[in-house]
Parts: C-alpha cells; sequence; structure tokens
C-alpha cells in the first residue's frame, strides 16, 4: 500500500485482516473436503495478489485445487468456508465488519510526491489509519460492580458457609464483650457481689469470647484458602486450554498480570479485606447500638452522620474504584513492557537503544505508580472526615452525659 502499491504483490497469510485491501483472493484447498469445518485454519491457504498477476502465476497452484477466485467482498458474499473463517476471526481481531475495509482499497488511498534516494521523484500512497487491530485493548469495568464480584467470590467451595460462620461467631464475640462489660459496670457497686466473683465472671466472659473471635479468623483463612485454590484452578484451565488467537491477540504482560499480582490480591488482600469489613461494620453498629441505650439522645446526632457517611462513601468509591481499575491495567503494560525488554536485550543493545527502553520503563512506573498514589490520597482524605465525624459522636454523648441529673445512670454505666 505504498512502496509497492504499484507492483505485483504475492501474499501468503493467514491473517484474515489484510485480504480486503487485495483485488484478488485464491482459496487453495491443501486436504480433503472432509474436514473443513474441522481444521479450517490448518486447510487453507489465502494467495492475495495484485490485478496485475500475470498467467504464470497458476502453474504455482498446479499440485493444489484453486476452489474460488474473487475479491473480498464476492467470496465472503458467495463461498461458505470463506465466510465461516471470517467470521471466526471476528472476536479475536475486535471487527465489528470486515466489509467496511474493502472500502479503503489502495487505489482509493491518497498520494503524495516524495523525494526518492538519489532526487527522483515517486508517488507514494498514504497509509491509512487502522481500522482493526490484532491486539486488543484491555477492557476495564466503569462505576460500580454491585454485589456480583462478592458473590462470585463467595460461591466458590462452600464460601458463603464460611463466611456466614465466621460472621456468626464475631456476632457472639461483640455480644460477649457487651455482656462483659455489662457485667462490670451492672456489679461494681453492688454489695451482694462479691470482687472474686466480679473478676472470675469477667474472665470467663472473655475466655469464651477469644475462642469465637479465633474461629472467626480460622473461618476467614479458609474461606480465602478454598476460594483462592478454586479460582486458580479456573484460570490455569482457561489459560492452557485457551486458542492461539487468544496468545494472538492479549500481550504477555496482562497474562502476567493476571497470574501474579491480582492473583495475589484474592489470595491475600480480598480474604482479609472481608473479614475486616464485617467485623468494623458490626463494631460500629453495635458501638451506635450501646451509645443509643445509654444516652438516646445522641441519635439526634448519630442519624445524621449516618446520612453524610453515606454520602462520603459514595463520593469516595467513585473515584477510589476507577483509579484501582486504573492502576490494574497500567501494570499489565508495565509487564509487558519489562518483558519485551528482557527478551529483546540483545537487539537493543545492537542498535544501542538503551536510554529510549529504560526512559519508556521509567515513564510507564510512574504511569502504574500514580493511580495507586491518588487512591492513598484519597483514603487519607476520607479518614480525615470519618475522624472528625466519630469525634462529634463521640464528644455529643458525653455532652449529654454531662448534662443528664444525677441518678440516670449507674457511674459504672
Amino acid at each position: 500500500m505504498g512502496i509497492l502499491s504499484d507492483k505485483t504483490v504475492l501474499l501468503v497469510t493467514h491473517q484474515v485482516d489484510f485480504l480486503p485491501v487485495f483485488d484478488s483472493i485464491l482459496v487453495s484447498l491443501s486436504l480433503s473436503l472432509d474436514l473443513i469445518y474441522i481444521f479450517c485454519s490448518e486447510m487453507y491457504l489465502y494467495l492475495s495478489i495484485s490485478s496485475k498477476t500475470s498467467d504464470n502465476f497458476w502453474q504455482l497452484m498446479s499440485d493444489g485445487e484453486v476452489i474460488r477466485s474473487a475479491s473480498y467482498l464476492d467470496l465472503l458474499s458467495d463461498c461458505q468456508e470463506f465466510k465461516y473463517l471470517v467470521n471466526a476471526h471476528k472476536d479475536t481481531t475486535g471487527v465489528s465488519d470486515l466489509n467496511n475495509m474493502a472500502r479503503h482499497r489502495a487505489k482509493d488511498l491518497p498520494i503524495k510526491e516524495t523525494d526518492g534516494i538519489h532526487g527522483n521523484r515517486y508517488i507514494e500512497s498514504v497509509k491509512p489509519s487502522p481500522v482493526d487491530q490484532l491486539i486488543k485493548t484491555e477492557e476495564r469495568e466503569s462505576g460500580d460492580a454491585g454485589l456480583k464480584p462478592y458473590i462470585l467470590y463467595l460461591r466458590q467451595k462452600k464460601g458463603f458457609l464460611y463466611a456466614s460462620l465466621s460472621v456468626m461467631s464475631h456476632i457472639i464475640f461483640i455480644a460477649g464483650q457487651i455482656s462483659q462489660n455489662s457485667w462490670m459496670a451492672a456489679n461494681v457497686q453492688n454489695p451482694d457481689v462479691s470482687a472474686l466473683k466480679l473478676i472470675s465472671v469477667y474472665i470467663v466472659i472473655g475466655v469464651c469470647t477469644v475462642f469465637f473471635v479465633l474461629s472467626r479468623s480460622i473461618f476467614f483463612v479458609v474461606l480465602g484458602m478454598q476460594t483462592s485454590r478454586s479460582l486458580f484452578s479456573q484460570l490455569l484451565n482457561s489459560l492452557f486450554r485457551a486458542p492461539m488467537s487468544f496468545f494472538d491477540s492479549t500481550p504477555l504482560g496482562r497474562v502476567l498480570s493476571r497470574v501474579s499480582s491480582d492473583l495475589s490480591i484474592i489470595d491475600l488482600d480480598v480474604p482479609f479485606a472481608l473479614m475486616f469489613g464485617f467485623s468494623s461494620s458490626l463494631n460500629a453498629y453495635s458501638n451506635l447500638g450501646v451509645l443509643a441505650v445509654v444516652t438516646w439522645q445522641v441519635l439526634f446526632v448519630s442519624l445524621p452522620m449516618i446520612v453524610l457517611a453515606i454520602r462520603l462513601q459514595r463520593y469516595y468509591l467513585a473515584s477510589a474504584k476507577e483509579l484501582m481499575r486504573i492502576n490494574g491495567t497500567t501494570k499489565s503494560a508495565l509487564a509487558n513492557h519489562l518483558g519485551e525488554s528482557i527478551s529483546g536485550a540483545i537487539t537493543i543493545r545492537a542498535f544501542e537503544e538503551e536510554g529510549r527502553f529504560f526512559a519508556k520503563n521509567l515513564e510507564l512506573v510512574d504511569k502504574n505508580a500514580g493511580p495507586y498514589f491518588f487512591n492513598f490520597a484519597a483514603t487519607e482524605w476520607l479518614i480525615q472526615r470519618l475522624e472528625i465525624m466519630s469525634a462529634t459522636v463521640l464528644s455529643s454523648s458525653a455532652f449529654v452525659m454531662a448534662l443528664l441529673p444525677a441518678g440516670t445512670f449507674s457511674p459504672g454505666m
């Protein structure tokens, strides 16, 4: 389409993407017709040539059988075997409509005059912008993904059972803590309860709650291990059974990012994040319940704070989720560039391009670290506001307690 645009070009290729720009396509059958639909990619030989091909070319096909010879659009409409292969490649190349590419023929391309090496001027076709690309752009979710990822995670290997047992254990642990403190507060000034009994009951309740908080952690660890093994097995099965077209259209860095950093997050971060998320939420609601029982007036401050916390949560998650997704996609590009640089180190040194590749690597590192830094800054922004809200609730509760008349509740409470 450039310097060779006025020459006869013979192309032997599997790449269906290039066929629309050629004038004539010869479909040659190299195996028996019974295997057409089974080994389609192995059986056809596509010979794309310009319209200036001489008749001598047909002698090259004397040992084979040319079943069709036509333009791209004609073959696509009349030849079912050709149409089958084109449709099979659509998912690989990300083509929405291959027919549109046929309209951008080489003879329709804009041309420009260029000075040759010896001062001669020749006409060169301007290369159009690529309509299709073999390597797909990495997809990234946007907005709130909802509960689907969490449900998918908990469905693996009795995940719901282990999560439910863990939540129940933590609820019992919270109930034990509340009963432990309530026992001490209610009987610290009771003359009928001796100091030995007061301390003994307090210690027994505390020891019992230790087993429940331990079982909570064990259940979540088992949940994380079982789920990680299940997802890892599914990932390996999908990776090893993927067609070759997947590896043609997926960079190596993207695959490495999935089997390394993403799996590390699933192994370590997700189960503990779920455990701390459940426990922190239950602790917050239990503390608020105790405050409401002791001084119900604090609800006038707590309820607006809850509404404000929900608004802050939505505002924070809208940016935090996108930043973490951007961090994941930029990590794939970094891993891919680093892997290609290592494998092609000899060529890079031969052309003395070490500086350019090193600068490109630093640029990708900065692009990957930027979203992570911004996410850290967003987290600090959220923590500051949550701390202020917590201090407001606690100070309001203490202020209400100070205003209540003496004897409303015991000093221990």
